[in-house]
């Protein structure tokens, strides 16, 4: 038995899946369709990077403000004020990085404006200031999951 390799012609591999959409389509998808692309045969690695890279910033985002601002209270230019500073600058920054994502999710699911700016900040407030951590981490978890579909559905957008 014998086999030959033909190094001239390309493997024909059709993963049946989608590798990815133009996006044009992805700003036209509903809620719902975004998680059935991110879902399918050829999304599954964009959804592993999408939930890794965009649900990982609200959870970081909840840990600083948790677990580390409170034992920093203490606002002026010394070295443990500046940090208090840094602490308030990343917890900030992790929410307008989620607050876009969530609007937009709430804006397409519920096509009011109002209602999605309200969601925004229930959701974003709750999960950073909240002290009950059932209550903050119920939050994060709707922004884990808003955050990391809505990236993984940017992953596979194609130019």
């Amino acid at each position: 038995m014998s086999t030959t390799l033909n190094l001239l012609t390309p493997p024909k591999n059709n993963p049946g899946g989608t590798a990815g959409i133009s996006a044009k389509k992805l700003n036209r998808l509903t809620v719902v369709e975004q998680v059935k692309q991110v879902l399918q045969p050829g999304g599954r690695s964009a959804a592993c990077i999408g939930l890794l890279t965009g649900g990982i910033l609200p959870a970081l985002t909840f840990c600083v403000a948790h677990f580390v601002l409170p034992s920093h209270r203490e606002f002026s230019f010394t070295f443990s004020g500046m940090q208090t500073i840094v602490m308030w600058a990343i917890v900030f920054g992790g929410q307008a990085f989620s607050a876009p994502k969530v609007y937009r999710w709430y804006r397409m699911a519920y096509r009011a404006k109002f209602e999605a700016v309200g969601a925004v900040v229930l959701l974003e407030c709750i999960m950073a200031f909240v002290p009950v951590i059932y209550l903050s981490a119920t939050a994060l978890a709707v922004l884990v999951f808003v955050n990391g579909v809505s990236c993984a559905s940017g992953v596979q957008v194609r130019p």
